[in-house]
């Protein structure tokens, strides 16, 4: 996370990042599948039909965080698809937010869509933030980690929603308020070194993806 006072290890980092991409591996099978049941939810289909896109994802992540071959293997093992992992209400639950009680009917396809809309919300804003956060502490520098970062989260938008163009413009701005002001402001115990980076790069990000138009 951007908020961390000491840098992770490689592998820590790349967890961070892996986390909310598995979640939008699942939630993104699930909106595949057009399914009331998620019994039919298959999410080993979904990566092998969507697998060229989704190592274009990996290999952005890897170039952004400067990850070894061994930490990015990590994503592929322990994803579960290989093993006919299931897409379960718990873990769909988990990355939605709860916004449904315990247990949810995802058999009733307002619930399941509303779970897979604030999943798809909460899971991209997060993966934006640990892009980030992977960026300022192992990335290959401001000039060119921006843009990778924006093609990472529009990749993973692609596969969720179809309109990777948006799904990046939203991720940054929920990413923008939901991370951010807690850690610019002059109070908090952010180093002022953190600080700018995290200002340059919400600068860099905020021109690739979201410029700001003059009102006059």
């Amino acid at each position: 996370m951007t908020e961390r006072a000491a840098p992770l290890s490689g592998t820590g980092l790349a967890y961070e990042v892996f986390a909310p991409l598995w979640g939008i591996l699942e939630l993104a099978a699930v909106s595949a599948a057009e399914t009331r049941s998620l019994r039919d939810v298959s999410l080993a289909d979904f990566v092998q039909a969507h697998r060229a896109e989704l190592d274009g994802i990996l290999e952005t992540v890897r170039v952004i965080g400067d990850f070894s071959a061994a930490t990015m293997s990590i994503f592929e093992r322990q994803g579960g698809w290989s093993e006919g992992r299931e897409v379960t209400a718990e873990y769909l639950m988990m990355y939605s937010g709860c916004i449904e009680g315990y247990p949810p009917d995802t058999d009733d396809p307002v619930v399941l869509g509303r779970m897979v809309r604030m999943g798809g919300d909460l899971q991209s804003a997060v993966l934006m933030n640990a892009l980030v956060g992977a960026a300022t502490v192992r990335g290959p520098g401001v000039e060119k980690a921006p843009r990778l970062v924006v093609d990472a989260v529009r990749g993973a938008g692609a596969l969720l929603v179809g309109d990777g163009e948006q799904f990046a413009r939203n991720a940054f701005r929920m990413w923008r308020i939901a991370f951010l002001p807690d850690i610019l402001r002059p109070d908090a115990p952010a180093p002022p070194g953190v600080k700018e980076m995290l200002r340059t790069y919400a600068h860099a990000l905020e021109a690739l993806i979201d410029p700001y138009t003059p009102l006059v």
